[in-house]
């Protein structure tokens, strides 16, 4: 089995476990702040926040650092941080749904793609964002507080997911209306994206 195929089965069951296991736990689940990996006794490397190229989320002139969350690789499936919650933070930008963001990157991914997850729903949703060009978004018909999650791709086939708790604006001019429109049929929606998929 090819290592590519290999990474695309882990970062999918590990998807599919942590939405399902999330779900059941509610909005009582402690955030864990951005730590080092322990290192294991039967691997000789270990992944620590260091190991992962850092993230920006970019809006309105600013910059906000995003948390890495999981990452895929050839050692397996590790989750480094849990995604920051709205009972215990505050988000960390307010962006009006139909006004565009973009990412920053310190080391350039091969593809990315982005999702509005909430995680305080009585079922997790999770909903595809607008893809407008290669790393710049919006959030479509979704408003409220919602973890912002990156998926990015690297060339070595590093897999690595980022989050940031964001509060998003609901449109109120056409161009929110027709986003609004275009995007209704996954409102609302638990789903588990083709995250490899190019678009």
């Amino acid at each position: 089995m090819s290592d590519q195929r290999r990474y695309i089965i882990l970062a999918l069951a590990f998807l599919l476990f942590d939405t399902l296991i999330i779900s059941q736990l509610g909005t009582h689940t402690p955030y864990i702040s951005a730590l080092p990996a322990k290192r294991q006794t039967n691997s000789t490397t270990a992944i620590t926040t260091t190991d992962v190229p850092p993230v920006l989320l970019s809006y309105g002139g600013h910059t906000y650092e995003m948390l890495p969350f999981v990452v895929v690789d050839e050692d397996g499936v590790k989750k480094l941080n849990f995604p920051r919650l709205a009972d215990d933070y505050k988000p960390a930008v307010k962006i009006p749904s139909d006004k565009a963001f973009t990412f920053e990157f310190t080391k350039m991914p091969r593809e990315v793609n982005a999702f509005g997850i909430d995680y305080d729903a009585d079922t997790t949703e999770v909903n595809p964002l607008v893809k407008i060009g290669k790393h710049q978004f919006s959030f479509g018909n979704l408003h409220g507080i919602r973890t912002l999650e990156l998926r990015a791709i690297y060339d070595n086939g590093k897999y690595v997911t980022y989050t940031a708790l964001v509060n998003i604006d609901k449109a109120t001019n056409e161009i929110g209306a027709i986003l609004d429109h275009q995007s209704n049929s996954t409102a609302n929606k638990t789903i588990i994206p083709d995250i490899f998929s190019s678009h």
